[in-house]
């Protein structure tokens, strides 16, 4: 039997659509991932040892991922610094959340008495995390490491993340025949922060040399005193979490990200690592922190006029336009020998010391 014309017609205009749809997927895509490193390396665990795992193009995770909405210069500063140092970053698409969503979320647990609410950049980053979180779930990671993508990071980053292999496992009780790079027996673990509390009653810490480690009193931050008084020059340790902010670069367990989602959804604080922060402090997540950390944001001058995107969320101001920082050097707080930088203005780029 003979088909009418108009049945033929529909079929190639589906067709069609199919085509263009899949098209556009595969652009947004692309455009976004995955950041490659010429100078990938793959690094097998089942041959490696754990500390050589760890410095492999993903730093040992099975995936790294940065969390970003567009193309910028946080983008194209975090590629060449990758491409620098021989790292491998995904940036998988973020969905667009509405304003309406962005309220409703801020708006949890307001009837409570002495409740906090985010503010509206606040709430839109910590949303943002959390379906990056539950890309994570649904593509059954094991491990991730994930960043902000203005984050920067030493030139020596390999070799600081074999001693952090090293120190994680020590620190966790990792058994020998686990060749995993940092075990699997934590929930977060927190390499790029602002700061983190030592304290003489904490578990007692892994504390290792580390001569890459930027000097006290060359340290930016609220946190400055802890190191000042608590922790060995030209060291680091690893311990736990005990007031750690800043979510610059954490990486999770499979396990890590299933407790996050249902934990941090209900809001009610004011981002986001402030409540994962205190969800470490009351044991309801496993986190393990590297104290001083590796991982920091890179900021542009702000006498170029640059305010972050959160705070521009929060009503703090409003920022230049992108281009005026493409080409202008910014700092990196406590980051000695930045890779940003370096792929970028052949140069170093510390932070000023400050206690704050």
């Amino acid at each position: 039997m003979l088909r009418p014309n108009w049945v033929n017609r529909n079929v190639i205009v589906a067709i069609i659509l199919v085509v263009v749809v899949l098209g556009l997927l595969q652009s947004r895509y692309s455009s976004y991932t995955p950041l490659r490193s010429p100078h990938k390396v793959t690094t097998s665990q089942s041959t490696s040892s754990p500390r050589e795992s760890a410095a492999n193009s993903t730093l040992g995770f099975q995936k790294l991922l940065a969390l970003s909405h567009k193309p910028s210069w946080r983008t194209r500063g975090l590629e060449a610094a990758a491409n620098l140092t021989g790292l491998e970053f995904s940036i998988p698409p973020q969905p667009h959340n509405s304003e309406e969503l962005i309220k409703a979320f801020q708006s949890i647990g307001a009837d409570k008495e002495g409740a906090k609410q985010p503010a509206s950049g606040s709430a839109k980053a910590w949303l943002s995390h959390l379906d990056l979180l539950k890309y994570v779930i649904a593509s059954d990671f094991e491990t991730v490491f994930i960043v902000e993508d203005d984050v920067d990071w030493d030139l020596r980053i390999k070799d600081q993340i074999r001693l952090v292999s090293d120190n994680v496992r020590a620190y966790t009780g990792v058994k020998e025949d686990d060749r995993t790079p940092y075990g699997t027996n934590w929930d977060v673990l927190w390499l790029g922060h602002c700061g983190s509390i030592i304290t003489d009653d904490m578990p007692t810490p892994r504390v290792y040399p580390d001569d890459s480690r930027c000097e006290t009193e060359l340290y930016s931050g609220w946190s400055k005193r802890f190191l000042r008084e608590k922790l060995t020059e030209g060291h680091r340790q690893v311990q736990a979490s005990l007031m750690t902010v800043c979510t610059f670069g954490f990486g999770v367990t499979r396990q890590g990200a299933r407790k996050i989602v249902p934990q941090l959804s209900r809001g009610a604080d004011e981002a986001f690592d402030v409540a994962l922060s205190a969800h470490c402090r009351d044991k309801k997540l496993n986190c393990v922190v590297v104290n001083p950390q590796l991982f920091n944001h890179y900021e542009p001058p702000a006498d170029k006029g640059y305010i972050s995107a959160v705070h521009v969320g929060d009503g703090q101001g409003e920022a230049s336009s992108d281009s005026e920082f493409e080409h202008t050097k910014g700092t990196t707080g406590n980051i000695m020998k930045s890779a940003r930088c370096e792929a970028l203005f052949h140069d170093v780029c510390m932070r000023p010391p400050s206690e704050i």
